[in-house]
């Protein structure tokens, strides 16, 4: 297949969405990849010369793709972010620059989020960048978005939340609230918060649909809080397998906080 043989689906850059006897097909540069998918999943896959195999899981069909183009429409993904084909052909070229067979498109979301980040030199706390210089429209679906107003990133490729009142960790004590993202590619975590003047414990776990979390809170110890803590010493992209142990430690078996789609649980209360 020659890549001048193709009818242009969508240009964008040095990438171009194409088609020809029915195969789709994606050229990047010098490179030509023909994609097909699963829709049940759904699951994009591009395959390319001399072995080349990716997996792009919970992304979109080709059905979706080749809709959006014609259409100018978007793509809203199963995390909840929706993508003009600009920002779908972003997705596509980041996942061509990973050495990976199989990723999940949370993960390419986050690659793409930390580019953003440096290409904006938000890569401190001095130069922070509000959320919404970065793409985070509604930082209230996403509970580690909750307080912050800024956001940066490092060299290890974290990103950070600056909290207005607090310059470290240190000082989260004194706002009596903590919260930790563990994994944000199948999204669980734990914390703390005041609740009728004293310190309550949750884990929480969310189950995501094409638009949509399904989140549960559940109250733990502290003991169970502190194990945790070392039991997850790092952040994670997690797979659904490691996602569910968690949530049978400590999620299922104790009391429910709060659940429901994107429920929030609030950082301090005084009353139910």
């Amino acid at each position: 297949m020659e890549k001048e043989s193709l009818k242009t689906i969508y240009r964008d850059g040095d990438l171009l969405l194409g088609e020809s006897g029915g195969n789709y097909y994606l050229s990047a540069g010098e490179r030509l990849y023909q994609l097909s998918d699963y829709p049940y999943e759904p699951c994009l896959y591009i395959k390319g010369a001399h072995g080349y195999f990716i997996t792009i899981h919970h992304s979109f069909t080709l059905n979706e793709l080749r809709l959006t183009a014609r259409e100018n429409g978007s793509i809203r993904m199963i995390t909840g972010d929706e993508y003009d084909m600009h920002g779908v052909c972003m997705l596509l070229r980041r996942a061509l620059s990973l050495s990976l067979r199989s990723v999940d498109i949370a993960y390419l979301e986050g690659c793409c989020f930390m580019d953003l980040l440096a290409e904006q030199g938000a890569v401190s706390r001095e130069t922070a960048i509000a959320l919404s210089s970065a793409g985070i429209e509604n930082p209230n679906v996403m509970e580690s978005f909750l307080h912050a107003k800024k956001v940066f990133r490092t060299n290890e490729a974290k990103y950070y939340l600056p909290v207005p009142g607090k310059k470290d960790r240190d000082k989260e004590d004194r706002r009596n609230y903590y919260s930790r993202v563990i994994s944000n590619q199948v999204r669980f975590g734990y914390g703390y918060r005041t609740y009728l003047s004293e310190k309550q414990y949750f884990a929480w776990h969310g189950y995501p649909n094409r638009n949509d979390d399904y989140i549960t809170y559940a109250e733990i110890s502290g003991k169970e809080f502190d194990r945790i803590g070392k039991e997850y010493p790092k952040d994670l992209d997690a797979d659904r397998e490691t996602a569910e142990i968690f949530r049978k430690k400590y999620v299922d078996g104790h009391k429910i906080l709060a659940e429901g789609w994107n429920v929030i649980l609030p950082a301090e209360t005084e009353t139910v």
